[in-house]
Order: C-alpha cells, then structure tokens, then sequence
C-alpha cells in the first residue's frame, strides 16, 4: 500500500501544473478568439500589380457593327488573392488622378470595368478565390486617339467630366480595390508619351 500511496503524492503536482498549463491555454485561445486573431489568419491578402507588357498591356482589335474602330491599347491591373479565404464583393475605382504632376479636381471617382467577363456584368462585384487572379481594365488608347477611363458607357451615364485623357500629357491615375472582408488595396499607374509610342509604369 504504500508504494501505491507514494505514486500518487509523486504525481499529483504534476497533474495540477498540467490542469493549469491546459487552462491557461484555453483562456489564451478564447482571448485571441475574442480579438479576431483566427480571422484575421485566414483573410484574404489581396495585391495589386502592373507591368508594361503582356497580359497587363493589351493591343486587341474594336469594331462596332460595319463601321472600323481603330485598333486600341488596354491597360489592366492584376488583382491576385494570397490568402486563404474569398475576398467577396471586389469592386475596382479610379479615386484619383493627376496631369502633368497637378491633381486633378474636376474628376470624380468612377467604377472600372473587370475584364474577362461580358460586358453586362463587368461592373458586378466579383468574388476572388485563394490563388484566383482577375484584370481590370483602367483605361485604353485607340491607335492615334486620347486614353479613355474605361468606366461606365451607358446612354444615362452623365460624368459631368472628362473621362478622355489628352494622350500628349503625363497622368498617373490612383486605382483602389474595395471588397467586403478585406483591407483596401490602391496602386498608381503612370501613363506618358515615349519616343516609340506610349511609356507605362508603375507609380512608386
């Protein structure tokens, strides 16, 4: 008997350290619960990126029935999902927009367009998936025209302002990306005229 009594002398502190260790850890689990830690992990990381070439840069042919529409160049931002859940409700604005490094006042932000779905649904918010990588379109350059923000062409729409771009000035235009579960992402694409034709990049 007394073997028996001395083990359970012997274990007993260990097994109260042990309730406690357990405990402990369960209230860290509920406070890091309670804060929103475990979320926060498994949100969507968006990111946004530009590169002047294929496929962000796109020359593709426009035609409107019998009458030709020059050929035109499309500019797209990448928007790619490194996180581990849906990013749900993505929807892309132009928010800002400078010419010949002065802000622009007279433009209001404006909805663009996704690419790579039909035009009647280009302007629905969109659900991106863990490593699903969607275009929106920003703007495009008929072959010897202006840049137009490639923003909403219905017959009510009434900016009220300029959505075409005088192709012989600097302008860099501020794209914000909102979703419903994820922070807001923004980038800044510098669009310009070069010696062999127009020079685009990344704002820093």
């Amino acid at each position: 008997m007394r073997p028996a009594a001395a083990a359970h002398v012997e274990w007993g502190p260990v097994a109260v350290w042990v309730g406690a260790l357990i405990s402990s850890l369960a209230v860290i689990v509920a406070l890091l619960g309670g804060m929103g830690w475990f979320a926060r992990r498994r949100q969507p990381i968006l990111s946004l990126t530009f590169e002047p070439e294929q496929p962000w840069c796109r020359r593709v042919g426009r035609h409107d029935g019998d009458t030709g529409v020059p050929d035109a160049l499309w500019v797209r931002i990448a928007v790619e999902n490194h996180g581990k859940s849906p990013a749900y409700g993505c929807i892309g604005r132009l928010v800002g927009l400078n010419t010949d490094e002065a802000l622009r006042s007279d433009i209001d932000p404006v909805q663009l367009r996704w690419a790579g779905v039909p035009r009647s649904r280009s302007f629905e918010p969109v659900d991106i998936r863990p490593g699903q990588r969607e275009y929106l379109n920003v703007a495009y350059r008929p072959s010897g025209g202006h840049w137009v923000i490639d923003t909403f062409d219905d017959d009510d729409f009434e900016p009220g302002f300029p959505i075409r771009l005088p192709a012989d000035q600097r302008h860099v235009l501020t794209v914000a990306l909102f979703t419903d579960n994820a922070h807001t992402r923004s980038i800044g694409l510098r669009i310009e005229e070069g010696t062999n034709g127009p020079r685009l990049s990344r704002e820093p």
